[in-house]
């Protein structure tokens, strides 16, 4: 019983050290983000220089931005129809594996000739 009172204690404490972090986390966000703070005007000057920057970049990189969104595109593409495309290859898979069991019994019959049924004229 004591171990449980004491486990409840920390963890009470614990919580309580998280909730002043996560309050004091949300208090500067907010003095970060009011616009008559000091900080206000810093923080949209550097939004600002931020996407100035990203246009920059992509005015002069076109063709690898292209081909990063191309590869993003693709990407979600595949995972939207990540179902039916693992489905039409499990079935291709299958089909395969179909005709692979076909050959082999076909086959069978082709090759199940060994040297003792051969007539003697054909053995060496």
């Amino acid at each position: 019983m004591p171990d449980l009172e004491l486990q409840l204690r920390e963890d009470r404490m614990l919580r309580n050290a998280a909730r002043a972090l996560v309050t004091a986390d949300i208090a500067h966000l907010k003095r970060e983000m009011d616009p008559e703070s000091p900080a206000g005007p810093d923080l949209t000057s550097r939004a600002r220089d931020l996407a100035d920057d990203t246009r920059d970049y992509v005015s002069g990189h076109r063709f690898q931005v292209g081909a990063v969104v191309a590869a993003l595109l693709a990407a979600i593409a595949l995972w939207l129809f990540r179902e039916p495309l693992a489905a039409i290859v499990r079935e291709m898979l299958a089909d395969e594996e179909d005709g692979e069991d076909n050959m082999e019994q076909a086959g069978d019959d082709d090759r199940s000739l060994n040297e003792q049924e051969l007539p003697a004229e054909t053995q060496a």
